[in-house]
């Protein structure tokens, strides 16, 4: 550093201190003039440290003329070289020359290259399974649920038949025989359900999720769509019923249900038809569906609770128009689950050829019949909700 130099940088030095003092004592005018007065200083001596490194490059020949049409040839550990030290001058804020500015532009630092910066920028990864919120409404608490002990039995139910009355006895007479009741056996064989998952173990020992947990949440929505499989299949067997309007669904629950049925009967539907029954209105232009003032959640049709079920887990047909499926009934009489063992859960990481694979294998089995109980204590009928 030459004399003048440091002379410029004392002067600086004390014109800032002069500033900062006038400012305290809320000499506005005057610390604003000091201050002006401290970036002239501040100018001079950024010019001087740009003159001292433009003599440096002349001294080094790095600006030395060169003859016509011939650009000099910069070796790739100089230009390395070269550029470290204009990024570090840009970094501390140092005066650069025109080459340095130059050098430092044409290689930029980028995200875009991985070399030039992209591997210092961090990136946002999150190893969290993310689950998609999808309805999985589960119609084993509308049916009857037997746990039952062995794998084959039955229950006997009674015939129905029209009650005839009593004979009338005349005095003395003979009591005549009356008719008898009649009985029937549901019977119900246990299948087995299930399946085997198999789960390596460096991806249990190497990520950072509670990986089991979520398996046993998955196989848990396996065995709900498993239950309403088996049900629907029971329902799709019961008497049909074609519904075109809401008067359909009323003569259902009035007429075709025995009114201690239609007491505890339910509506459960697909979403094209719940959309096609929210829009219908009185007379008086007041929706016919309304909440339950006792869950406000839950909708009602007629006062009959509606369970409205995804589309995709209960199709309309399509093929003519939209038809939609609509379960009418009571299901606690309609459909009985015999269960002979909740889903069983259980995992190995050495028998089953998991030793030999270094795997985990995820075993979930369950075992249940669903029969019809009474096949008049629900219909599943067709509501056509939008014509070809």
């Amino acid at each position: 550093m030459d004399p003048k130099e440091r002379e410029l940088r004392q002067k600086l030095a004390d014109k800032l201190e002069e500033a900062r003092k006038l400012l305290d004592e809320g000499k506005l005018e005057e610390a604003r003039k000091a201050k002006d007065e401290a970036k002239s200083l501040k100018e001079q001596i950024d010019a001087l440290e740009e003159l001292r490194g433009l003599e440096d490059e002349a001294k080094r020949g790095v600006d030395m003329p060169q003859a016509p049409g011939i650009i000099p040839e910069r070796k790739k550990d100089d230009e390395e070289t070269a550029y470290r030290s204009a990024y570090l001058k840009w970094m501390r804020g140092k005066p650069m020359s025109a080459e340095e500015r130059s050098l430092l532009e044409s290689r930029a630092m980028t995200e875009g290259s991985m070399e030039d910066g992209g591997y210092i920028v961090p990136q946002d990864i999150q190893t969290k399974i993310n689950e998609f919120k999808r309805q999985l409404v589960a119609l084993e608490p509308f049916v009857r649920t037997e746990a039952v002990v062995t794998n084959t039995g039955s229950r006997v139910i009674e015939k129905l038949a029209d009650m005839v009355p009593f004979t009338q006895l005349t005095e003395a007479g003979n009591i005549p025989d009356t008719d008898s009741p009649k009985f029937d056996r549901i019977p119900y064989s246990i299948k087995d359900y299930g399946g085997i998952l198999p789960l390596s173990n460096n991806l249990l020992s190497d990520t950072d999720q509670n990986l089991m947990n979520y398996v046993a949440n998955w196989i848990a929505k396996k065995s709900v769509t498993t239950r309403n499989k088996l049900i629907l299949d029971v329902v799709k067997t019961f008497t049909a019923k074609s519904l075109d309007s809401v008067d359909d669904i009323k003569e259902v629950l009035n007429v075709e249900l025995d009114p201690d049925l239609a007491a505890g009967a339910v509506i459960i539907t697909n979403q094209d038809a719940f959309n096609w029954l929210d829009q219908q209105k009185d007379n008086m232009g007041r929706y016919l569906i309304q909440p339950d003032p006792t869950q406000p959640n839950r909708k009602m049709l007629f006062g009959v609770p509606i369970t409205v079920v995804a589309n995709r887990l209960l199709p309309s047909d399509t093929t003519s128009g939209v038809v939609a499926p609509v379960i009418i009934g009571n299901l606690q009489e309609a459909v009985v689950l015999f269960d002979r063992q909740q889903l069983s859960i259980a995992s190995t990481n050495i028998g089953a050829g998991a030793f030999e694979t270094n795997t985990t294998k995820v075993r979930a089995i369950e075992r249940m019949d669903v029969k019809p109980f009474d096949t008049g204590a629900a219909f599943y009928c067709s509501l056509t909700v939008q014509s070809a």
